[in-house]
């Protein structure tokens, strides 16, 4: 085994473990998610702060954190070897250790609960996917989150040093004999687990751990979604209000500019009109002078044509 390879690989997965979505998500719904809670940026307090939808985004994409790496360990050190196995569950392991202590995040992370089910996908992904769906249930009926994430560690953890000797229909990075450095290595995501989980574990035991309820949180979520959608609707409303009222103005001050503006017209028209007038008035005032001029000398002319006569 390439040891150096395999140390760049588990350094590259420990901050790949680093990478906070439950952080991430949550602020883009305006909420600090180390603050609501119990201030733990993983899925269970993202699903119960945040809600159902993005609870499950954070569940994959933390389960990534763990896929990624040990099934990139997995091929590049050997598909279905022990020594790929190891490479497996070391960089797992390491992506864990960077979920639950992230340098980042001043070694204040999640409970790794999400990234383990992401490493046993990609080391045993049939057992995985059946007790994933048979916690979910647990969850449903007894409403303790909690100790199902800790019963998943625990007999993924079992099976894989005890029963791989009896299921093993790909070989898919299974082992076909006992290894120490593997039981280390699962003891190790084991113990970690437990140990991120040690404050639900004592309130489990006096009787005060914390309930989630997934027919509850589905109901709250309709509700929450439904006054999300009459608010929606509301808004829509006042928006269109608002929109035909500004219509309404632009529409009278249109008609304002236009009466004016015919005012104005008017006004000018009325103006040239009396200039007219004028012109017409001082014209016949005129013209009415020139006939009188007119008449006086055709009158002297008659009366001097006489005294000559």
């Amino acid at each position: 085994m390439n040891f150096i390879l395999l140390a760049v690989f588990v350094v590259a997965s420990y901050f790949v473990g680093n990478i906070s979505f439950g952080r991430i998500l949550a602020k883009k719904h305006n909420v600090d998610i180390t603050t609501k809670g119990s201030g733990n940026p993983g899925a269970t307090n993202v699903f119960r702060n945040v809600g159902r939808k993005t609870g499950w985004i954070v569940l994959l994409l933390d389960a990534l954190k763990g896929i990624i790496p040990s099934l990139a360990a997995l091929l590049v050190f050997g598909f279905g070897t022990t020594e790929g196995t190891i490479a497996l569950y070391s960089c797992g392991l390491a992506a864990v250790v960077g979920h639950i202590f992230p340098v980042i995040f001043k070694f204040k992370g999640g409970k790794g609960v999400s990234t383990v089910i992401g490493v046993f996908l990609v080391a045993q992904p049939i057992p995985m996917l059946i007790l994933f769906f048979l916690a979910f249930w647990f969850v449903w009926f007894f409403k303790y989150l909690s100790l199902a994430s800790l019963l998943i560690v625990s007999v993924m953890v079992v099976w894989q040093n005890l029963f791989y000797l009896y299921y093993n229909p790909f070989e898919i990075g299974l082992l076909t004999e006992p290894n120490l450095p593997i039981a280390l290595l699962t003891l190790a995501l084991f113990l970690l687990v437990w140990y991120a989980h040690r404050s639900n574990i004592e309130r489990l035991l006096k009787g005060k751990e914390t309930k989630t309820n997934i027919i509850k949180k589905l109901e709250k979520d309709e509700y929450k979604f439904q006054k999300q959608n009459e608010k929606a609707i509301e808004h829509a409303e006042k928006v269109e209000i608002k929109y035909e009222k500004e219509e309404v103005k632009a529409e009278l001050r249109e008609a304002k500019a236009e009466i004016k503006a015919e005012i104005k017209e008017a006004k000018q028209g009325l103006k040239a009109e009396k200039k007219q007038i004028k012109t017409v008035k001082k014209q016949i005032v005129k013209s009415v002078k020139q006939k009188k001029k007119n008449k006086q000398k055709v009158a002297k002319s008659k009366i001097k044509h006489r005294k000559k006569k």
